[in-house]
C-alpha cells in the first residue's frame, strides 16, 4: 500500500463502514467459508481487515478463530472497538509475521488492488497457508467494473480501476508462481438499489478508494448528475448492482504413501 492510501484509510477509518452498509457481508462470509471449508476450529486469516467487519462476521458464521491483518492503525482500532474476539495486527501482506503453514484459510476482500508486490504477497500467502488450506479473494473482474453503474456519473476513473485491478489472467499468474495447486473464478452479480444521497456522500466523502485519484471537475460533474437525478426522480433509488468475482486459490495437500 502507497503513502497516500494510507494516509487516505487513516482520514476515513470513523466513516468507513458508511461506504461497506450497501455490501451483503452476511453473503460473501457465508460463500467463503464453504469453499474453503472453514469451520470449528479452522484458523482464518483476514488479510486487510479495515475495521473488522468480515473478520466479525467470520467470528460469527464459523466459530473459527480468527486474525486480521491490516497497515493502518487507525482502521484496526476501529476493529478492535467492536470485538476482542479476534486477534489483529498490523503489518503489510508481503511480509506476513506469522510462521509457515498455519492458516486454514485467507480471506481477502477488496484488498489485492491495494498490494504493491502482489506477487510477494502470494508467496507469504502460500507460505502461511496449511496444506489443503484455501485463499478466497473477493474482488471486481475487468469485465464486471466496464459495467458498474459508478461510471456512467463517474467516467474519469474508470481507467484507473482497470489499472489498479488485477485481471483473471494476473491472479492466475500470481497464485501458480507461488505454487497454488490451482485458482478459480466465480462471478456474482446482484441486483442492488442505492439513493442518491448515499452515492454522492461515497463521492464527495470519498469513502471508496476508487474516488481518490478523480479531479474536482469530474467529482463536481458526477455529483451534480446525481442530484439531477434526485430532482427529476424524487425517492427512487438508482440501480447499482453489487458484481464480484471470488478468487480461489487452493494449496495443494501434502500425500504420504
Amino acid at each position: 500500500m502507497g503513502q497516500d492510501s494510507h494516509r487516505e484509510f487513516e482520514r476515513i477509518a470513523k466513516e468507513y463502514d458508511r461506504g461497506r452498509s450497501a455490501e451483503n457481508v452476511e453473503f460473501w462470509v457465508d460463500k467463503a467459508a464453504k469453499l474453503a471449508d472453514v469451520r470449528e476450529g479452522s484458523l482464518v486469516l483476514d488479510l486487510g481487515c479495515g475495521t473488522g467487519i468480515y473478520a466479525l462476521e467470520i467470528a460469527v458464521q464459523t466459530s473459527a478463530s480468527i486474525c486480521g491483518l491490516d497497515p493502518v492503525p487507525s482502521m484496526l482500532r476501529e476493529a478492535r472497538a467492536k470485538s476482542r474476539d479476534f486477534s489483529l495486527f498490523a503489518a503489510v501482506a508481503e511480509f506476513i509475521p506469522i510462521r509457515p503453514g498455519v492458516f486454514d484459510c485467507i480471506f481477502a476482500s477488496q484488498v489485492w488492488h491495494h498490494i504493491r508486490d502482489r506477487q510477494g504477497a502470494a508467496d507469504e500467502c502460500f507460505k502461511v497457508m496449511r496444506p489443503g488450506g484455501a485463499m478466497v479473494i473477493r474482488t471486481i473482474s475487468h469485465e464486471q467494473l466496464r459495467g458498474k453503474t459508478v461510471f456512467r456519473y463517474f467516467p474519469e476513473i474508470l481507467p484507473h480501476q482497470l489499472d489498479v485491478y488485477p485481471s483473471r489472467e494476473d491472479f492466475d499468474s500470481y497464485f501458480g508462481t507461488a505454487g497454488f495447486a490451482s485458482t478459480e473464478h466465480i462471478g456474482y452479480n446482484f441486483e442492488r438499489y442505492q439513493e442518491a444521497s448515499e452515492l454522492i456522500e461515497v463521492a464527495e466523502k470519498k469513502l471508496w478508494s476508487m474516488f481518490r485519484p478523480i479531479s474536482l471537475a469530474g467529482l463536481e460533474r458526477g455529483v451534480a448528475e446525481l442530484r439531477r437525478h434526485e430532482e427529476e426522480h424524487p425517492g427512487e433509488p438508482i440501480r447499482n448492482d453489487e458484481t464480484i468475482t471470488l478468487v480461489v486459490a487452493r494449496k495443494r495437500e501434502i500425500t504420504t504413501k
